[in-house]
């Protein structure tokens, strides 16, 4: 389940780390590590027994509500991408690029974990 208060600490994290110009930082989410997480995203099917799935209105509200919340990570991670962009086309801020990234990574994890409970 959901770490209480866990995408809430890590919104602060992004924040602070940008308003005080600090590196983001090593975190988990959902207890996993980076590399943890994205061999979760990449294959499911092993994780959770499912395989990849497009979102349907079938699939309940709560899987629904997360794909809202997944796309607006996605929104935030397109917006920093271009935000901490400089002329020269060189990011500036890849650590908050990529805690964006796994934010929505870590949605669709929940996503796929509330599918598979489903089944």
């Amino acid at each position: 389940d959901l770490k209480d208060g866990e995408l809430l600490e890590l919104a602060r994290k992004l924040i602070r780390s940008e308003v005080l110009e600090e590196p983001v930082g090593e975190f988990s989410l959902y207890g996993l590590s980076e590399a943890q997480q994205r061999q979760h995203s990449h294959f499911p099917q092993d994780h959770y027994g499912i395989p990849h799935f497009m979102p349907d209105y079938s699939d309940g509200e709560k899987i629904l509500i997360l794909n809202r919340c997944r796309t607006a990570a996605r929104a935030a991670e397109l917006a920093a991408a271009e935000a901490f962009t400089d002329s020269e086309g060189n990011l500036t801020r890849e650590d908050i690029i990529r805690a964006l990234n796994r934010l929505s990574s870590y949605l669709y994890l929940l996503m796929i974990e509330e599918k598979a409970k489903s089944r």
